[in-house]
C-alpha cells in the first residue's frame, strides 16, 4: 500500500527532472499515466530530456504532437507519474493544462498541477533500479542535443 506524502515534490524528484546534467541522467525514464476516453490507461515513457520541474508543485511535459497521451490531457484526463529509482518509488498524481505552442510547433507543452504524491516503498523490498535505456553513442548525440531543445520550450512561458 502506498504512503502519502502531501502536495510536494520530494527533493530528489525535483533533481531528477530539473534540466541539468542531462549526460549523467541519460537512459533514466518515467512514466507518466494518462486514461483514454474509454477509460483505458495510457502509459507514455518520459525522460528527463522531456520533463521540467518548475517548482515543488509544477512539473512541465513535452509531447510530440498528434499522440494518444496528449489528446487526454487535452480532454482532461488526470495524470500520475511513476517515478522509480534504486529504493525510491513515487507516484505523482495532477492535472495537465495545456500551454501555448513556444517557438517549435512540434512539441506539445503541458503543465501539470500537482495534488498528491505517494510513496511506494517497502521495509525489507528495496527496489534495485528504475526503467532505463540505451543508445549507441550516435544516438546518444543526437538525443541531448534534441532534450536541450525540448527544455528550452519548457522553459517559456
Amino acid at each position: 500500500m502506498s504512503k502519502p506524502l502531501g502536495e510536494k515534490l520530494p527533493r530528489e524528484f525535483i533533481d531528477a527532472i530539473d534540466g541539468h546534467d542531462l549526460e549523467g541522467k541519460y537512459g533514466e525514464t518515467y512514466l507518466l499515466l494518462t486514461s483514454d476516453t474509454d477509460g483505458t490507461p495510457r502509459p507514455c515513457m518520459l525522460s528527463a530530456g522531456e520533463m521540467l520541474a518548475i517548482d515543488d508543485r509544477k512539473i512541465r511535459v513535452a509531447l510530440w504532437p498528434n499522440g494518444h497521451s496528449g489528446a487526454n490531457l487535452r480532454r482532461g484526463s488526470q495524470v500520475i507519474i511513476c517515478f522509480v529509482q534504486p529504493n525510491t518509488v513515487l507516484y505523482v498524481q495532477g492535472q495537465a493544462k495545456e500551454l501555448a505552442h513556444g517557438r517549435d510547433p512540434e512539441i506539445e507543452r503541458f503543465e501539470i498541477a500537482v495534488s498528491s504524491v505517494a510513496s511506494d516503498v517497502h521495509e525489507g523490498l528495496p527496489v534495485l533500479h528504475g526503467i532505463a535505456f540505451t543508445s549507441t553513442p550516435e544516438v546518444r548525440r543526437t538525443m541531448l542535443e534534441q532534450w536541450r531543445k525540448v527544455l528550452s520550450a519548457l522553459h517559456e512561458g
